[in-house]
Parts: structure tokens; C-alpha cells; sequence
């Protein structure tokens, strides 16, 4: 049974624990730190109340990154902002003090040795009072980029906690630990975090883009003796000799039986990449531990495999529209356009109970209409009863890109999937009742794969 195989090779690869963390946390003394602003002068540590408040007065109101995006908008980002062209910090000092601590964040994040990370400096900013940063996820903001480091200074403040998600895990950090203590916290770009209001005093830091340069592509035999990876080999022979229900052969849609083996098996990664930010050598910590372990038992099976991004389409039910006689024989789509919810269109079609047109959206002024992708979230809609996922960009093992592509993925080829309660859907369609269906919302998400096949060629 190719379930029994597919549950087998999920299980294995659920297995591999991953060398690191998606968030990293280390201390440093400040003294190997030197910070002038002009202006200001020289910092002192830990920063005295009076010069953070002459820090503030100087501030601009900090924008932040959403895609390609760079929006200001204080009801979700209220911090203040250095101009960096006023910012000068020792580079000899950082060099000497600082970026030996690269490496260990770098080890604690689960990258390879041969990765080598470097720091470049994107912003001071100050949280007085009551600023904060609400939950967001980092844009990549140069080439290579793969996590985002900030350095908190020593000051007097209380609150301002940051708060890193990935997948259900959490974790906050309180920032300068000691009165001559840098807290320094690295994390990928794509973890959702938060700056929590500041109750008292000044939060002020350093955030630096952390580059990721030129390593290995993972090695295809590396572990290829090893009896697991023999065995989970093994289970990808049987996966890709025994046939499966052909669903989308026209055999199978007329009613007559339709067995052929699956083509590919996908294995959905636990990390976000845009396609800028994605390839071999660009996977981040646990993607990159499960990658190399699927690309050994590959090599041993005499398979070929290749990266992918996908986008799923989850379908659910809502009992929120069935409340909502306006949406009946409605269908909308939303979109994100320049990091908000847009209405990009709304169709209708008449039925039994709106013989005389369309019923008029009833709502409170002000309000979200009741199909707003933020009213609608996946905690409230639940569980998908149908999930469709479509391969979009192909990278094969030699780092030819083929795309875009479409190419479907059958439930008999997915081996690990993966909830999407943490992921942000870049698109989102709701349907009223229109007579015999609807009262459904689909969502939208970018996703990326590792994928095995037995030829060369996207299918």
C-alpha cells in the first residue's frame, strides 16, 4: 500500500532532528561595541536616561518591509528611528569583539560550517514609551539574506520584549540581560516576531540583515552507508513501483480503472522562501538537515531530486457566510496589493432566492464585511476538507531554474505535509449559498518542496 510507504517516509523524515534552532541567542560585552551619533557624541553604557531621551528627539517614525513593499503605517510599526547616515558604529571594534560571534550564532541556527554569515547594519531604532512593532515577518532585503540579528543595548527600559514564532514554538527574549551586556538574538527572515509596548524607559538597538555567502550545495552520497538511509531507499523504490489510482486520467474520470505509479514524492519544507531566497544552497537550518538525508536515500535508489515552490489551495466551509443572506450567490477574491487586503473582484450569480438581484452587504459602518481574509482565520475555519497543491518553479539539482510551471500534486505523492495556521495566504476567495453549494472560503499560500523523481524532466 503506497499510504503505508507514504506515512513511512513522512515518519522518517519528521524524524530528522535538525541541528539548530530558528532562533539564536547569545551576549556580548558592550565595550567591544563603540557607537557614535552625530549630534549625540559618543554612547555610554549602559545608555543614560537622558541621552536616550536626546536619541528619541531625533528619531523619525521607522517604516517597515512587507514583500517588495516599504510602508509607514504607526498602527502597526510605532518606533523611532535613527537616520543611519548619523550613525556611525567602530567597525575595528565590531570586528575584534563581535563578528567572532557570528560563528556561534551560525552554529546555533544550524547552518553548515561552510556557511559563512556576515552583518549588515539596517537600522538604529528607539521604543519610548508605549512603541511597539506588531507581529510581521522580515522582507529580504539583499541578496543571500537569510536572517535578521538584533543587537539590544544596555539601557534602563522595562517591556519591549521580542518575541520570535516559528511553527508553534515561541520564544521572548528581554533584551540587554546586565547593565554592561549586549543581547544579540538572530532569527530567519521568515519567523513571525513582535516587539511588545515598552511600559518604561527607552529600548534602543541595532538591527543588522545577516548574509549568508557561497556554500556547498549538499552532497547527493553523503550518509549513503547509513542502514536508515538504506531503508528509507528502500521505501522510495516500493513508493515509485506500486500503482496508484491515476485520478487525473480520463480512464479514472469515465469510471474505469486507472493504476500507474506515482511520478514524483514531495516533501513540503518547514521554512518560507520567495524565490529570490531559495535554492540548494539557500536552505535554512531543519530544511537543510531533511534535504540531505532525502538526497542520500535518492542517490542510493537511483532517483533524481530537485526543489520546488508550490502554492496550496486549501478549501473550507463557513458557517459565518451561511449567516450572511448578502453573500447569497455571491463569489469574491481578495488579494494582497501593497501589504493590505484588496477586493480585486465580486461576481454574482442569480439563484432561487435572489430572483430579483443581488441583496445589498449589510454591515456595521466601519466594520469588516463578514468574507475580510482578517476576519476569516484559519483558527476559526478550522481544518481544510480539500487541499490542492500546484508546483510553480522547478530547480534541479545542477541549479537549472524551470518556471513558471504548473504541475498538480495528488494526494499519493505528498509525503510530509504540513499545517498552514502559521503561514500568511496571499490570496483568499469566499462564496455565498448559491442553491446546490457554497458557503466556502479558499486560501491561498506560497510553499516550498524537496522532491524526488524517477526522471530528470517536471512532469
Amino acid at each position: 500500500m503506497t499510504d503505508k510507504t507514504l506515512r513511512a517516509i513522512g515518519e522518517f523524515m519528521r524524524s530528522v532532528r535538525p541541528p539548530g534552532s530558528f532562533v539564536a541567542r547569545r551576549t556580548a560585552w558592550a565595550g567591544d561595541l563603540a557607537i557614535e551619533v552625530e549630534g549625540i557624541g559618543r554612547l555610554r553604557f549602559p545608555v543614560t536616561p537622558a541621552q536616550a531621551r536626546q536619541l528619541r528627539d531625533i528619531t523619525r517614525p521607522a517604516r517597515y518591509g512587507l514583500g517588495e513593499q516599504t510602508l509607514l503605517d504607526p498602527s502597526v510599526r510605532d518606533t523611532g528611528e535613527i537616520p543611519l547616515e548619523l550613525v556611525t558604529v567602530d567597525q575595528d571594534r565590531w570586528h575584534r569583539g563581535l563578528a567572532p560571534i557570528l560563528d556561534a550564532l551560525r552554529f546555533d541556527l544550524g547552518l553548515p560550517p561552510d556557511c559563512e554569515l556576515s552583518a549588515e547594519l539596517h537600522s538604529m531604532l528607539v521604543y519610548g514609551p508605549r512603541q511597539f512593532f506588531r507581529r510581521h515577518r522580515d522582507s529580504e532585503k539583499s541578496d543571500g539574506m537569510i536572517a535578521t540579528l538584533v543587537v539590544t543595548l544596555p539601557s534602563f527600559f522595562e517591556g519591549g520584549e521580542l518575541v520570535v514564532e516559528h511553527r508553534g514554538e515561541q520564544v521572548v527574549d528581554q533584551g540587554a540581560p546586565g547593565r554592561m551586556d549586549l543581547g544579540l538574538v538572530a532569527f530567519y527572515t521568515d519567523c513571525e516576531h513582535e516587539v511588545l509596548p515598552v511600559t518604561l524607559g527607552h529600548r534602543i538597538s541595532l538591527t543588522y540583515n545577516l548574509i549568508a555567502g557561497p556554500r556547498a550545495v549538499p552532497i547527493a552520497d553523503a550518509g549513503a552507508t547509513d542502514p536508515a538511509i538504506a531503508a528509507l531507499a528502500d521505501q522510495l523504490r516500493e513508493h515509485f513501483t506500486t500503482p496508484v489510482p491515476d485520478t487525473s486520467s480520463r480512464r479514472y474520470l469515465s469510471g474505469e480503472p486507472a493504476l500507474e505509479p506515482p511520478s514524483l514524492l514531495v516533501c513540503l519544507l518547514d521554512h518560507q522562501y520567495s524565490q529570490r531566497g531559495f535554492g540548494w544552497d539557500q536552505l535554512k537550518g531543519a530544511d537543510a538537515a531533511r534535504v540531505q538525508v532525502l538526497l542520500a536515500a535518492a542517490e542510493a535508489a537511483g532517483y533524481d531530486a530537485a526543489l520546488a515552490l508550490a502554492e496550496v489551495q486549501e478549501n473550507h466551509s463557513s458557517e459565518d457566510l451561511a449567516d450572511e443572506f448578502w453573500m447569497c450567490g455571491r463569489r469574491r477574491r481578495w488579494e494582497r496589493v501593497d501589504g493590505s487586503w484588496e477586493l480585486v473582484w465580486d461576481e454574482w450569480e442569480p439563484n432561487e432566492f435572489t430572483e430579483d438581484g443581488p441583496l445589498e452587504e449589510e454591515r456595521a459602518e466601519g466594520s469588516l464585511s463578514a468574507d475580510h481574509p482578517d476576519r476569516l482565520t484559519p483558527e476559526e475555519l478550522g481544518r481544510p476538507s480539500r487541499g490542492d497543491i500546484t508546483l510553480t518553479w522547478w530547480i534541479d539539482r545542477a541549479g537549472e531554474v524551470t518556471g513558471p510551471v504548473t504541475r498538480k500534486v495528488s494526494s499519493a505523492e505528498i509525503c510530509v505535509d504540513t499545517t498552514e495556521l502559521d503561514l500568511q495566504p496571499f490570496a483568499v476567495e469566499s462564496e455565498g449559498f448559491t442553491g446546490n453549494e457554497g458557503n466556502t472560503v479558499d486560501r491561498w499560500y506560497r510553499r516550498a518542496a524537496i522532491i524526488v523523481r524517477p526522471g530528470s524532466e517536471p512532469a
